[in-house]
């Protein structure tokens, strides 16, 4: 067997349960940077998904079983090292690129109710077409389609409860 895998698996014997080693080192150094915890740790992945792919690749093209065995089991360790998503941790909401207006968030707080944009214009003492501009500005700006779509990402934005 080649030095390197020897050391590299005495390395990684060497490293605690749990230890991401050099992969958490690198995450650590992204998030260092500025860099989110998402896009550090999508970083990271692609870098050992390479090079898990390099180490079956040069496993492929060795005559000896053995040494290209042991660089497959390293290929599976690399890639046994990727950093998992934490599905659990809920993100904050995205900051609105555009953000509402008072008379659109009136309008807004006033889509809860489940009546027409006409009684709705009536309460407001406005035009039926103000409201329906101002609905349709409120469902651009939240990225929803419909009433129940663009109540539901308010809520989650904290816009309404």
């Amino acid at each position: 067997m080649p030095a390197t895998l020897r050391t590299a698996r005495r390395v990684r014997r060497t490293a605690g349960p749990g230890d991401g080693g050099r992969a958490a080192a690198l995450r650590g150094r992204l998030r260092d940077l500025g860099q989110d915890a998402g896009t550090a740790d999508r970083a990271v992945t692609a870098c050992l998904v390479w090079l898990a792919d390099l180490l079956v690749e040069i496993g492929e093209g060795l005559d000896d079983q053995r040494s290209a065995a042991a660089l497959v089991d390293e290929a599976a360790a690399v890639l046994a090292s990727t950093p998992r998503p934490d599905r659990g941790a809920a993100r904050p909401p995205a900051a609105l690129p555009e953000p509402l207006t008072e008379r659109e968030l009136t309008v807004l707080r006033a889509l809860r109710k489940k009546v027409s944009l006409r009684c709705i214009a009536e309460d407001l003492f406005v035009s039926h077409n103000t409201v329906k501009s101002h609905a349709r500005a409120v469902y651009r700006k939240l990225g929803a389609h419909s009433r129940t779509e663009a109540l539901h990402r308010a809520r989650e934005r904290g816009l309404i409860q």
